[in-house]
């Protein structure tokens, strides 16, 4: 066996890719939660255009969530198999 897939070295990255799916879904609720808000400069009215890349952003966002959660799933399989 080696180093990379020890079970302690497993949930180590298992606890690091924690992190980052919680940055993720922080990141994920805070554009969710501004999508369609105006700046503070705004008249009142959202370009197409900004409300395109917010939602381009946020599908990306939630595009990259579902590929970490993919990968837990498998760190923790591995980790199951070594126990």
């Amino acid at each position: 066996m080696t180093d990379e897939n020890t079970a302690e070295n497993l949930r180590q990255k298992l606890a690091d890719l924690d992190v980052e799916i919680a940055e993720l879904r922080r990141l994920d609720g805070d554009a969710q939660s501004r999508r369609g808000e105006d700046g503070a400069q705004s008249e009142g009215i959202i370009e197409n255009e900004d409300l395109a890349t917010e939602l381009t952003g946020i599908a990306e966002n939630e595009a990259v969530l579902d590929v970490l959660l993919q990968r837990r799933d498998q760190l923790e399989a591995k980790i199951n198999d070594l126990s």
